[in-house]
């Protein structure tokens, strides 16, 4: 690719990559106004109409419409947390909660109960306390 210098085994792949590059989206989703680069995302982006979950854990059939998800979810079970924060050490299973984290280390509490103005860095923190409410 002459634009970001990604080598391709077949032009056909190279095709594709360029359309991302030059902001084609030629590929429409029929439910809503999103529009693709490439079909497959298309594809795994009408599971959210379809509701379709065609990857299964294996340890507790839960299901999920992304393989990324599944292989997120895995962790639940093996225990893995290969995200580590470089500011305390604690590990995570997943990045956006090591994100997370880091946003509360630098103060960050965009989330603000309505009831007594307690700001969390979490909205599931936010929900948690406003139960006790």
């Amino acid at each position: 690719c002459a634009e970001c210098g990604r080598g391709f085994s077949d032009k056909r792949h190279l095709l594709a990559h360029l359309r991302g590059h030059m902001g084609l989206k030629p590929y429409a989703c029929p439910h809503c106004e999103k529009t693709f680069s490439h079909k497959p995302n298309l594809t795994t982006h009408q599971r959210t109409h379809t509701g379709e979950r065609p990857f299964a854990c294996p340890h507790c059939a839960r299901g999920f419409a992304h393989k990324e998800h599944l292989l997120r979810h895995l962790r639940v079970h093996t225990g893995e947390r290969p995200f580590p924060c470089p500011q305390c050490g604690r590990c995570f299973s997943s990045r956006p909660n090591l994100i997370a984290h880091a946003k509360a280390h630098a103060g960050a509490r965009p989330f603000a109960c309505e009831q007594c103005g307690r700001g969390f860095s979490r909205k599931s923190h936010l929900a948690r306390h406003q139960a006790v409410h």
